[in-house]
C-alpha cells in the first residue's frame, strides 16, 4: 500500500490542523518511513503588520526515539501564504507587483501595498529575487499550461498573466499562493 504524499503547503490554519490527524499514514521525506512523523510545534513569525507572533506552519519530526526507526530529522508544512523568510505575504507581494505593472514605480507600488509599514528596502529585495527566479517559475509552469499570449513586455508581468491563467479556479486573488499551494514548491525555492 502506497503512503498519502505530504503537503508541503495549506491554505489554511484548519487545514494545517487536519494534516496532524494524517502524520502517522506519511511517509518521511528524509527517510522514506511511514508510521514515525509527530507533530513537532508551531512555526511562529511576526505579523506583515503589528508586533504579534502569527503561525506560519507546523514542524514536523520523525521520530528516533524510543526505539521507532525514524531518522530524527525535521521538516515543515508552510501557509501557501508564507514566503519563507520574508515578514510580507504572497498577497502582498503580488498586490505590490501588479502595482508596477500597473504604472507606479517600484517605491510607490511598496508603499502602496505595504501600507508604509514595511522597510523600503525589503521591497527591492523581494523584486531582485523574484525576477532572479522568473525564468524558473515559467518553465514549471509551462509544463502545466502554454503560456498565455501577452502584450506586456515586462518579463515579470508576463509571468503574473501566466500565474494567473494556471491558477483559475482556486485562489484568483493571490497566484503566488495559489501556486505554492498547488505545486508544494515555495515560490523562491524555485531557481
Amino acid at each position: 500500500m502506497k503512503c498519502p504524499q505530504r503537503k508541503r503547503f495549506v491554505t489554511s490554519e484548519r487545514e494545517l490542523e487536519l494534516s496532524e490527524l494524517g502524520l502517522e499514514l506519511w511517509a518521511c521525506p528524509h527517510c522514506a518511513k511511514s508510521g514515525t512523523l509527530i507533530g513537532h510545534g508551531y512555526l511562529r513569525g511576526y505579523a506583515e503588520r503589528g508586533s504579534e507572533l502569527v503561525v506560519r506552519g507546523r514542524r514536523v519530526f520523525c521520530s528516533n526515539r524510543h526505539r521507532r526507526a525514524g531518522c530524527g530529522r525535521t521538516f515543515s508544512v508552510k501557509l501557501s501564504t508564507v514566503i519563507s523568510g520574508f515578514v510580507v505575504s504572497t498577497l502582498t507581494l503580488f498586490c505590490f507587483a501588479t502595482a508596477v505593472f500597473g504604472g507606479l514605480t517600484r517605491r510607490a507600488a511598496w508603499l502602496f501595498a505595504a501600507g508604509g509599514g514595511l522597510c523600503l528596502s525589503s521591497g527591492y529585495r523581494l523584486w531582485r529575487r523574484l525576477s532572479a527566479v522568473q525564468s524558473a517559475l515559467r518553465a514549471r509552469l509551462c509544463r502545466e499550461a502554454p503560456a498565455p499570449a501577452s502584450t506586456a513586455r515586462e518579463p515579470l508581468a508576463q509571468l503574473v498573466q501566466h500565474l494567473r491563467v494556471t491558477s483559475r479556479g482556486s485562489e484568483d486573488t493571490d497566484p503566488f499562493a495559489a501556486y505554492q499551494s498547488r505545486l508544494g514548491q515555495g515560490l523562491f525555492d524555485a531557481g
